[in-house]
């Protein structure tokens, strides 16, 4: 399977220069599973169709009760918009 088209939008492109290097890796790590499989994330309901609006939250550390969440969009047939990362000590999807 092929990956999906990425981008940032401008809040995401923000946050992530906000981010700790360790904190970026974090989120590649989190954008090439996303990039592969666009429903890896938790759907959040009522988003406006044909867009699905999704949370991806990973840990920080395999040993971290820290994460990182990244917010973003799938419209079928043309791609992923991040929105927003943040640091949340919430569930892990993974």
């Amino acid at each position: 399977m092929s990956d999906i088209p990425l981008e940032e939008a401008e809040p995401a492109k923000k946050a992530f220069g906000d981010l700790t290097v360790g904190e970026r890796e974090v989120v590649r790590d989190a954008l090439m599973v996303i990039g592969r499989d666009p429903t890896a994330g938790r759907e959040i309901p009522d988003w406006r169709p044909p867009s699905v609006e999704y949370t991806y939250t990973t840990p920080l550390a395999h040993d971290s009760a820290e994460a990182i969440t990244v917010v973003y969009t799938h419209t079928p047939g043309m791609g992923v918009t991040v929105v927003y990362y943040f640091r949340d000590p919430q569930v892990v999807d993974q």
